[in-house]
């Protein structure tokens, strides 16, 4: 158990140990599901680009329409 003492205060507060692990697991899990939202995005956006074949685009990212569309059909939670 550890104390948190706020400077010029009396009052000290008391928190359990398993408090910071669940503090960790929900800012990985917010993480986790705001690089999904983004993956998603990204991907939404790669297949528009192939589908509006729009080639000077695809040459700046150096993908061709085919990687694009292969990228484009992942689920968004594969890397």
């Amino acid at each position: 158990m550890s104390i948190l003492s706020l400077p010029g205060a009396r009052v000290s507060i008391r928190r359990s140990d398993s408090e910071p692990r669940a503090t960790a697991w929900a800012v990985a899990a917010r993480r986790t599901v705001t690089g999904w939202i983004a993956r998603s995005r990204q991907r939404r956006a790669l297949r528009e680009i192939a589908e509006n074949n729009d080639f000077h685009l695809l040459k700046d990212i150096g993908v061709s329409q085919e990687e694009a569309f292969r990228e484009a059909e992942k689920p968004f939670w594969r890397r």
